[in-house]
């Protein structure tokens, strides 16, 4: 196993040398902007990323869905500036760059532009005009309503999104955390101008953000261009946490029906620690050696036989019933598992999915699942620092929750144990919550 394990150590090492460039360079502006540089000379395109710590917490209840309409408006206006001055030009034309992308997460929000190094400036002025100081006109807002309405539609078309939609539910209880991304089409044709404006003005400041760069330019220059960019915002004070209502004490079961299912759709899933702890990445272990092919979830024959599907073979390895959802950069994740059964039989798959998730209260990892989970992991992070624009955007978020870069993701798992997964199946696994879409009949 030791030399397994020293084999994974020097891949990492080796991919994180060649992927980094000179140390990445961390300073904080004196308007409260966290300003990360990182040095990359292994493309000519520059990655921009800022992310912002507004959650649905900090969504009033009149403007559930207020965030998804400004990341909306921000995309709205920066392709309408882009297409009217033709800058920055490499948006055009190099397929490696890319126009403005935005996410709206339920603990935060983001924008990312990669263009090329010699537009680093133009791509940083786009950024900090668009996100902070744009102001909403009557126009942009009742074609972002549309656009954030059409969008709610089309997710609740899915069944399955319906189906994460309850257990996220049944995971947070009373918690905005549950809630829809987008809030609801009532709140959303309600939304006033002078109100989301507002909300804006207030969630959307330079203290509660950071500022990602990856780009061949050394850290200074990188700084001195987000400076140049952003430091003109005004110092405004971060919005305070929301208090956040309490987890529910105990399991919960959420049941729907959908009129597009044939197969009955299952979520089951338990807490995990908070991804500023470090058990945090005991928890990411444990997803994979759930998930994937060799995973524990594959090779329970029994637990593909409860589903009561008939599934060809050979559909098996592009489609598997069966999967572990993303877990979360978030300060309450949760590891659930989804699958798809018969109607008569989510009983029996109930059990067969929590069973697994129980049976690591009680130890049993074996040391290769042990560093296929691990390997599984580290190669998860080094995937999300590719281009330099995932990689901006992998930076930002980390250091909104106060973690380090991509070297101290592959520490972390690097020291984790079979003891670490049991601690945290103990400690995080005494409640789960199920979700249920049956088809309509």
């Amino acid at each position: 196993m030791r030399n397994i394990r020293a084999g994974l150590i020097t891949l990492a090492a080796l991919t994180l040398a060649a992927a980094h460039g000179a140390p990445v360079a961390r300073t904080e502006l004196p308007n409260g902007l966290t300003v990360i540089a990182a040095p990359a000379d292994a493309s000519r395109i520059a990655g921009i990323a800022v992310v912002i710590g507004s959650s649905m917490a900090d969504e009033p209840e009149g403007l559930r869905g207020a965030r998804a309409m400004l990341q909306q408006l921000i995309v709205l206006n920066a392709h309408e500036q882009i297409d009217e001055q033709r800058t920055p030009v490499s948006s055009f034309i190099n397929a490696l760059s890319s126009g403005l992308a935005v996410n709206t997460d339920w603990e935060f929000v983001e924008a990312a532009l990669a263009v090329h190094e010699d537009e680093l400036d133009v791509g940083l002025q786009l950024l900090a005009d668009q996100v902070f100081s744009a102001q909403i006109t009557q126009e942009q807002l009742d074609e972002a309503r549309e656009l954030v309405k059409r969008g709610y539609d089309i997710s609740h078309e899915s069944p399955v999104q319906d189906t994460f939609d309850l257990f996220r539910r049944g995971i947070y209880g009373p918690d905005p955390l549950g809630e829809s991304l987008q809030g609801d089409p009532e709140t959303i044709d309600a939304m006033t101008l002078e109100a989301l404006q507002a909300f804006r003005d207030a969630q959307y400041v330079a203290s509660d953000a950071v500022v990602c760069v990856v780009a061949p330019r050394s850290a200074e220059e990188i700084t001195a261009a987000v400076t140049a960019a952003f430091g003109a915002l005004p110092r405004l004070p971060a919005p305070p946490a929301s208090e956040a209502p309490a987890p529910p004490s105990g399991s919960r079961v959420e049941v729907g029906d959908a009129a597009g299912l044939v197969q009955a759709s299952m979520v089951v899933g338990v807490p995990l620690p908070p991804i500023d702890d470090p058990q945090y990445t005991a928890g990411e272990m444990i997803g994979q050696l759930l998930e994937g092919r060799g995973g524990r979830l594959r090779r329970d024959l029994s637990l593909l036989q409860a589903l009561g599907l008939a599934i060809p073979t050979r559909l098996l390895e592009q489609h598997y019933p069966i999967g572990v959802l993303p877990i979360a950069v978030s300060r309450q994740p949760f590891l659930a598992v989804h699958a798809l059964c018969s109607p008569n039989t989510i009983e029996q798959v109930r059990r067969g999915l929590l069973r697994h998730l129980l049976a690591l209260r009680t130890g049993g990892v074996t040391d290769a699942e042990l560093e296929r989970a691990r390997r599984r992991v580290i190669n998860g992070h080094l995937l999300a620092n590719q281009r330099p624009v995932d990689r901006a955007l992998y930076v930002a978020r980390r250091a909104l929750f106060g973690l380090g870069d991509v070297d101290q993701a592959v520490a972390a798992a690097q020291a984790v144990t079979a003891d670490d997964l049991t601690a945290v199946a103990e400690e995080y696994f005494g409640r789960h919550a199920v979700a249920v879409q049956m088809p309509a009949s």
